[in-house]
C-alpha cells in the first residue's frame, strides 16, 4: 500500500510541476480539487503542451476520450496512474 501512496504522491508532484511550468504560476497555487475549465487559466495551446509533457514524462498516451472525463487536477493524477500501470 505504501508503494501506491508513494507513486500517487510522485505523480501528483509531477503533474503539478508540469502544470505550474506550463501556466507560469507557483506550484503552491495548484491544488488537487482545481478544475481545468474554471479554475486553471489554460489556453488551448497551453493545455496541449501540458498533455504532451505529461505523456512524455510517463511514456503514456492520453486518449481524447479519457481527457474529456478529466475535470480536476485529481482526475488527471488518477488517469496518469491508471495508464502508467499498463506500461
Amino acid at each position: 500500500m505504501a508503494d501506491s501512496d508513494n507513486l500517487r504522491a510522485k505523480v501528483k508532484e509531477d503533474v503539478i510541476r508540469i502544470m505550474s511550468e506550463t501556466l507560469e504560476i507557483s506550484p503552491e497555487q495548484i491544488t488537487s480539487d482545481l478544475e481545468f475549465n474554471s479554475d486553471l487559466p489554460f489556453d488551448s495551446l497551453q493545455l496541449y503542451e501540458f498533455v504532451i509533457d505529461v505523456e512524455e514524462t510517463y511514456n503514456i498516451r492520453l486518449p481524447d476520450e479519457l481527457l474529456d472525463k478529466v475535470k480536476t487536477v485529481d482526475d488527471m493524477i488518477d488517469v496518469v496512474l491508471e495508464l502508467s500501470k499498463k506500461n
